[in-house]
């Protein structure tokens, strides 16, 4: 779908008659400015006078050295004249409703009810709200997804406005002129990039629920509850928080962003990199031997930068978990949690239902070596843990003698 709002489409005759270069001069909006530099202004003020920008907002813009962004806002975010008011009316939705759902996938809401800020497709959003109410569910069953995108989406807007900023904002550019390629570039990408979007979402949608109707054909219960066995894997850095105080924060978002990185390249199905908060990551599987594989090869991959980046330490647990909204809870998550606490750095410690899952598993050819730790309690969780340590089984050895250590 082509853009609605181009900068690049011819003005009107209608507004060059009644917003003319002239006009701009006379306004003082082209002061000291000649060749290129001035026709380029002139470009970005017509644009913005076609999307309906008075000649005031463009000198506070101007005053305030954020043309470009001006329309480069206008652009990401045009305006098809609805209020707050106009949307619920037209969607036949409660404004409270929709107040709710614009939060949650956070649409910002206007000052004020009547400011006609809005567009058809925020209408097209709030008659939705019908169409989910028409399938049975309910507002309150909806709401957790609709947060659930609203935070993918500035998940996504973050990244975008990340690799856009690094690409598109060169040096010694006039700014308005950035602004227009930057404005053009960016609305493309959103476009082309919603179409891939929706096979994404479609295909990992069919996994998700042909994993729920494995659950609920397992238990038996013909009925989809959600409740099902899973592995979590907690991985987080050590020292990470002390790490803040001796680089940049810019810094400390690479050390970050290079966590997540490696956790998404080790996750390969039936593995899922659940989510990332910060310094740590979670992995979940219904497999507790294919998420042992990945999380050694995480640790494994980390530790080999050799880079001066904070260790790994990483806890795994299994359990009956529900997901929920794209997270899971829990006892395995809390556990998982717990057990990372006190993992040593550089190591991999699982609980003992992992444990006895994977030996259970392959008795004759197991796949890893345990070396028992130590049992501990965790607040939360009742009984002491019996916990191991995990390493790959050395290439070579076979049967189970060497399958568990002693408590060291």
């Amino acid at each position: 779908m082509p853009p609605r709002h181009r900068t690049s489409l011819p003005i009107p005759a209608r507004i060059r008659s009644v917003m003319a270069e002239g006009d701009y001069e006379r306004a003082g909006l082209l002061d000291g400015l000649t060749g290129e530099d001035r026709r380029t202004r002139v470009s970005v003020l017509e644009s913005l006078a076609a999307d309906g920008v008075a000649i005031d907002a463009m000198r506070d813009a101007i005053d305030g050295d954020r043309l470009g962004l001006l329309l480069l806002e206008r652009t990401l975010r045009p305006e098809d004249g609805h209020s707050f008011t106009d949307v619920c009316t037209l969607a036949g939705i409660e404004p409270d409703v929709v107040r709710i759902w614009f939060q949650a996938l956070g649409r910002p809401l206007a000052p004020s009810p009547d400011d006609p800020i809005y567009t058809d497709e925020d209408v097209e959003i709030a008659q939705r709200i019908h169409r989910y109410r028409s399938l049975g569910f309910t507002d309150q069953e909806m709401m957790p997804v609709v947060r659930a995108i609203g935070r993918g989406v500035l998940n996504i807007a973050d990244a975008l406005g990340g690799l856009l900023g690094e690409a598109l904002l060169r040096p010694g550019e006039p700014e308005p002129e950035l602004a227009l390629r930057y404005a053009t570039e960016a609305r493309r990408i959103v476009e082309d990039d919603s179409l891939h979007l929706v096979h994404l979402v479609a295909a990992a949608l069919a996994d998700r629920i042909r994993s729920h109707a494995l659950a609920v054909e397992e238990s038996n219960a013909g009925r989809l509850r959600g409740a099902q066995e899973v592995t979590v894997c907690f991985a987080d850095l050590v020292g990470f928080t002390d790490l803040g105080e001796t680089v940049t924060a810019v810094e400390l978002s690479e050390v970050a962003e290079m966590l997540s990185a490696t956790a998404t390249q080790v996750a390969t199905w039936p593995v899922r990199l659940a989510k990332v908060i910060g310094d740590a990551v979670m992995l979940v599987s219904p497999d507790p031997t294919a998420l042992l594989r990945a999380t050694l090869d995480l640790v494994e991959s980390w530790s080999e930068a050799d880079d001066g980046r904070p260790a790994l330490r990483v806890g795994v647990a299994m359990g009956v978990g529900v997901p929920h909204a794209g997270d899971w809870f829990g006892p395995p998550v809390n556990l998982a949690s717990r057990v990372t606490e006190t993992a040593r750095p550089g190591h991999v410690t699982v609980t003992a239902a992992v444990h006895d899952a994977i030996v259970a598993s392959a008795p004759d050819d197991p796949p890893f070596r345990f070396r028992a730790a130590a049992p501990r309690k965790f607040k939360g969780v009742r009984g002491a843990q019996r916990l191991y340590r995990v390493q790959r089984r050395p290439s070579g050895s076979h049967g189970n003698a060497a399958l568990t250590d002693p408590v060291n």
